[in-house]
């Protein structure tokens, strides 16, 4: 099974100061692989740094086979997306407007929205609960329905390779469930691998196959076993 996304070697940081040992990592189709690790590890700049948003100190990254520097934007938006919550709400523009940017890369910017587009932003408004919330504002919104839009938009892009940071920071129980219940459907149907970056180990280690830990200078994958057996996650006991 050819990987979806491939680090060898990679070094990532800012300012020429690397977070960690280099990173050999390849993720699969159908994968959902946990990022954890403590605040200010370096979890957020190496999301960014796998889909190009900065560059990497060292290494190579490969997306579906081709490297990431060899990629024009269009057609790596076809092929991974970065998800933020964090970011500010768009101004007066509804929930359906922002879920359609997702299909800037197949449609672009002035050549309007086909009928194959707008039955994928209704696909997606319904796998995230959402149908009912297209006409609303994204800015008038809970940040709960906002992480949710959000990852509609990235549904609607059709990527291959889904990078989530945080994306149940803002929801309550039920739907941090349901946000992982579909990560997994999304994987499973679609093939698509997904990187999420989360706090909730409970939640992680329920829908995650694997985990990949950032830790004082080092970063490290493994299954969940493998995981607690060499005290990757003794972090997490706050001991």
């Amino acid at each position: 099974m050819a990987e979806l996304l491939k680090c060898e070697n990679l070094c990532f940081g800012y300012g020429g100061s690397g977070f960690a040992a280099p990173l050999n990592f390849e993720l699969q189709p159908g994968e959902v692989v946990a990022l954890m690790g403590r605040n200010g590890s370096g979890k957020s700049t190496l999301l960014k740094t796998l889909c190009g948003r900065i560059p990497a100190l060292g290494g190579t990254i490969k997306v579906c086979g081709t490297c990431l520097k060899s990629l024009k934007t269009m057609d790596l938006a076809k092929l991974i997306a970065y998800i933020s919550i964090s970011k500010a709400a768009p101004d007066r523009m509804t929930v359906r407007e922002f879920v359609g940017l997702g299909r800037m890369p197949y449609s672009g910017f002035l050549d309007g929205r086909t009928a194959e587009d707008v039955k994928i932003v209704d696909e997606s408004l319904e796998l995230l609960e959402l149908s009912g919330f297209g006409n609303r504002y994204v800015c008038e919104l809970s940040d709960g329905e906002r992480s949710r839009v959000y990852l509609a938009m990235a549904l609607a892009q059709q990527v291959k390779v889904l990078l989530l940071d945080e994306p149940n920071a803002f929801l309550d129980i039920p739907w941090s469930h349901q946000l992982f219940r579909t990560l997994r459907t999304i994987a499973a149907e679609r093939g698509v691998g997904i990187l999420v970056s989360t706090h909730s180990l409970d939640f992680a280690e329920k829908y995650c196959q694997r985990v990949m830990v950032v830790g004082d200078r080092s970063v490290s994958v493994e299954n969940w076993e493998g995981a607690r057996a060499g005290g990757l996650l003794d972090w997490t006991k706050g001991e």
